[in-house]
């Protein structure tokens, strides 16, 4: 959900505030407070000091709920929440619009320029999900052209024979630099690649994981590209795939692990 999406979600539900009867125990209630705290949550994340106040809004304190006040004492304490909550949506509005950070005109200088015009584009329209998938499906295609392995070679296999002890593209010069990088291809490909390529993420900073995504394979690319780009076997334009064939070539991945189906 990008923050635009976000921000029309607050909109609507602090519209549907003032209609919302006085009533906690109603459902209309409970389902408007369950969505509200969700985007909230989603969009400032759960520390935020907006979410935690949002959550903390008594609207009826144990106190109200006893028979001893009336309906006017308890209206009067739903409507002090009430008018709290919509101060809440209003300033989450704030941050999302104003203290947003807007896209750097200079991304492309700070990525490798292959990658960033592969997945740029899903920066720029905050597509989360999308920039941590194509990254790692780009970057494990790049790799394999420039070394000239086999489309069966995927993942930590990959990752092996190209900076592994045997890889005729290490990076580094000494050996604990040389392991540091090959484990650094095998942690990119295990606990990345393997999540953002097979399966979607529905996280609160999902905005500051792909962008470290991005940097670290761009770092990755970089190295390669200066240690070795006078050798590559394979440096063919990338060829834009549809949804379709992606899904098709995740799908004969999965298939060449062991246990596939």
């Amino acid at each position: 959900m990008t923050a635009n999406d976000l921000l029309s979600q607050l909109e609507t539900l602090s519209a549907e505030l003032p209609s919302l009867a006085p009533d906690v125990n109603s459902a209309a209630f409970v389902a408007w407070r369950g969505k509200t705290f969700s985007v909230l949550t989603q969009a400032l994340g759960a520390q935020h000091h907006l979410v935690t106040e949002f959550n903390s809004l008594p609207w009826w304190t144990m106190r109200m709920r006893t028979s001893v006040f009336g309906q006017l004492e308890r209206d009067d304490e739903f409507s002090r929440s009430r008018d709290r909550a919509i101060g809440v949506l209003e300033a989450a509005r704030y941050v999302l619009t104003e203290l947003a950070a807007p896209p750097d005109p200079h991304a492309a200088a700070q990525y490798d320029t292959e990658l960033w015009e592969h997945v740029g584009s899903h920066v720029l329209a905050e597509e989360w999900g999308k920039l941590a998938s194509q990254t790692a499906i780009f970057t494990e295609d790049r790799l394999r052209k420039w070394a000239g392995r086999p489309d069966t070679e995927v993942g930590e296999t990959l990752m092996t024979a190209i900076l592994g002890d045997n890889g005729e593209f290490r990076l580094g010069r000494t050996p604990g630099e040389k392991q540091g990088w090959h484990r650094f291809g095998m942690g990119l490909s295990m606990a990345q690649r393997n999540v953002d390529a097979h399966r979607i993420q529905e996280r609160a900073d999902h905005r500051r994981y792909a962008i470290g995504v991005l940097g670290a394979s761009s770092l990755l690319l970089t190295q390669m590209r200066y240690e070795h780009g006078n050798r590559f076997r394979d440096q063919s334009p990338v060829v834009e795939s549809s949804d379709a064939d992606v899904a098709a070539a995740q799908a004969q991945i999965n298939q060449s692990k062991p246990g596939g189906s």
